[in-house]
């Protein structure tokens, strides 16, 4: 037990320390608990890393594009210090180390999605056993068709990437890369044209869950107004996919596109989904 003068110099250091220090003096330890519940929770490692994937982008855009400003303030303050302006990074984005970190994230999640068709089975598992019980048959097809579509998407992506990595005999799919020049391009443009057709199929299912509301009049207020809040949440998503998707489905990409766009849209896809996530965290 620490002596009554350590005990009153403890008690006085307390009470001089005001409450927002102590309390920003834990936010670090609070931000990593956090980080720790999120990743550990179902689907929370992939949410993140997609969305921080994607922001990495957009920061290596920003960085780049920020490079003639970095220069003059640069250059001004060498004039007033006399010491030399610091190098800086190139105008380049895809010189960026954003874009580097970013690059090593979508080759990690791409490497995770060879599990992927595991939870896919299970969604497909359970569509098998037919609608459910007063849903709606427009919405149980468009289940089914997104379901195969990302199936295929899932299937193609693997082989591409086990091929890349010598996992699979080039015989295997020597029909595909003799297309592209033996390379996989041609296997990862139809996964990523089955991707695109899966996320036009967001909007088939927002549009008819739209029509449906219009025929359902027992509602109060208060649920109409969180079933808006979801509708317009969900429509975010396949809205911010559809361009990135667009210039992966494209030969030779779209002409308007780079990687600012890839990095908003994508960052943009994610986060409804990690910010539910990191509020279910508290």
């Amino acid at each position: 037990m620490p002596p009554a003068s350590e005990k009153s110099i403890a008690h006085e250091v307390k009470q001089r320390v005001p409450s927002t220090a102590v309390a920003l003096a834990r936010t670090p330890d609070q931000i990593i608990l956090r980080l720790n519940k999120l990743l550990a929770s179902p689907g929370g490692l992939s949410a993140f890393l997609s969305t921080f994937n994607y922001t990495l982008y957009l920061l290596a855009y920003l960085d780049a594009k920020s490079a003639p400003l970095q220069a003059k303030l640069y250059a001004i303050l060498s004039r007033f210090t006399g010491r030399p302006a610091p190098r800086l990074v190139s105008s380049d984005p895809l010189q960026s180390p954003f874009r580097a970190l970013g690059a090593l994230f979508s080759t990690t999640r791409v490497t995770l999605r060879l599990f992927g068709l595991l939870p896919m089975y299970a969604w497909a598992r359970q569509l098998a056993q037919g609608p459910k019980p007063g849903q709606d048959l427009v919405l149980y097809t468009t289940s089914v068709a997104q379901c195969s579509l990302y199936m295929a998407f899932q299937f193609l992506e693997n082989v591409a990437l086990l091929t890349d990595h010598k996992v699979l005999a080039d015989s295997y799919t020597a029909r595909w890369t003799a297309q592209s020049g033996g390379t996989t391009a041609k296997i990862y443009l139809t996964a990523y044209r089955c991707w695109f057709a899966g996320v036009i199929c967001d909007f088939v299912r927002l549009g008819r869950e739209w029509q449906l509301r219009g025929t359902d009049k027992d509602v109060s207020a208060e649920s109409e107004r969180e079933r808006d809040a979801k509708w317009w949440s969900d429509l975010v998503v396949p809205a911010s996919w559809t361009p990135v998707a667009m210039q992966f489905t494209t030969e030779g990409g779209l002409p308007w596109f780079n990687l600012g766009i890839m990095g908003a849209c994508g960052a943009m896809a994610g986060l409804s989904r990690t910010a539910g996530l990191w509020e279910a965290t508290k």
